[in-house]
């Protein structure tokens, strides 16, 4: 297993390392990568967790709002700060928001089911200028 790194979001008490690849067995025991880069790189990275409905991985992702900070911690420790900008549901198949990104910007998105399953919440965030 290898870990593309770690992210934390203060307001909902989150604090979990993110695998490099998304697969099934991974996702049940850490929020996983399934698109993008680095933090470095403009472009979006896209990461997914579960939503077990017991206040653990993503399951208060829904109620970020904007401006809300998440960081992300690469593998060298070097912290990345991203502020949320939109938060939405979509169909379960629909993978635009994976693709609805600014070239230039440095922006991360994340997904998980919403309390029904049907859905998966979004939200939408930029890096900040350090």
């Amino acid at each position: 297993m290898v870990y593309f790194g770690i992210i934390e979001i203060p307001k909902i008490n989150i604090y979990y390392p993110v695998f490099s690849e998304l697969s099934d067995e991974l996702l049940k025991i850490a929020p996983c990568k399934f698109y993008g880069k680095t933090p470095e790189t403009p472009g979006n990275i896209c990461i997914a967790g579960h939503n077990y409905h017991n206040l653990t991985f993503f399951s208060k992702l829904s109620t970020l709002t904007k401006n809300d900070e998440i960081y992300l911690f690469d593998n060298n420790g070097k912290k990345y700060i991203y502020s949320v900008y939109d938060v939405y549901e979509v169909e379960a198949s629909n993978l635009s928001p994976v693709f609805n990104y600014h070239k230039l910007e440095k922006t991360l998105t994340l997904f998980t089911c919403d309390d029904l399953g049907k859905n998966r919440t979004v939200v939408k965030s930029k890096q900040k200028s350090l």
